[in-house]
């Protein structure tokens, strides 16, 4: 990520504490898109996976703005379809982070 500019970055060991940092954006006041432009999921997460993630930011009024991108080795037919469901953005197999990148600069710009 940092080889394609991408510098400011925050990692979270899954799902929820991610939802619970964007929501504390959001308390705090500030407009979530001032703060954070994407988010990048996996599939397979402890606490919280990434198509439950996906599916809270898109029904969360003040955080549906957000561009989620389901990043996953786990991306298969019935699994896309689950991940159309929820509203992701975009869902990448891994390793593919060429295509990773370029998804990232279609819905960041």
């Amino acid at each position: 990520m940092n080889k394609a500019g991408f510098y400011q970055i925050e990692f979270f060991e899954n799902g929820k504490e991610a939802f619970s940092y964007l929501q504390a954006i959001v308390k705090s006041g500030k407009a979530i898109e001032d703060v954070v432009q994407l988010v990048i999921t996996d599939i397979e997460m402890p606490q919280m996976d990434g198509h439950h993630l996906t599916k809270k930011i898109k029904e969360d009024q003040t955080l549906t703005i957000l561009p989620v991108i389901i990043f996953s080795s786990l991306i298969t037919n019935d699994l896309r379809h689950k991940g159309e469901k929820v509203g992701a953005n975009g869902q990448i197999s891994k390793p593919e982070i060429a295509n990773l990148i370029s998804k990232i600069d279609e819905v960041i710009l």
